[in-house]
């Protein structure tokens, strides 16, 4: 069964999506899991390109642009020909293409604006539809009791 992951972030900047990318790729890529980070557009993912060489000095996560001809575990792309179904789908973006439905695994990370939220809901909609198992994971702090 095709899974969806969704991350509940207590943060209401774009930003947030990003470093939490960052942190969520070092623990997964070590584990043999392959990205493909679908972002806006070629200058989103150069941005995420360079938060990914210097967001821990002493961490690692071998990335490149789909544009290239390299090969790593996390790939940056931004047009829908890039996408690779055999990869962990990231979705960065507010639209979710059609030809993501139907992969194996996709993850959506949302935080607290408006436009994020919308489209991360309509987009939960979609995967249920489509059978995915989907995985929320809430990591608001919750108050205390």
């Amino acid at each position: 069964m095709p899974q969806a992951d969704f991350y509940v972030l207590p943060a209401a900047d774009i930003a947030a999506r990003q470093r939490f990318i960052c942190r969520l790729a070092e623990k997964i890529v070590p584990e043999g899991h392959q990205l493909h980070i679908h972002c806006g557009n070629a200058q989103t993912a150069s941005e995420l390109d360079q938060l990914l060489w210097s967001f821990k000095a002493e961490s690692f996560i071998p990335h490149t642009l789909a544009d290239s001809n390299d090969s790593a575990p996390v790939v940056l792309g931004w047009e829908l020909e890039q996408i690779d179904p055999a990869r962990v789908f990231v979705n960065l973006t507010l639209g979710l293409p059609a030809q993501v439905i139907g992969t194996g695994r996709v993850v959506e990370i949302v935080v607290q604006t408006d436009e994020v939220l919308a489209a991360t809901r309509q987009h939960f909609r979609q995967y249920k539809d489509a059978g995915y198992h989907i995985n929320m994971n809430d990591m608001r702090r919750k108050p205390a009791r």
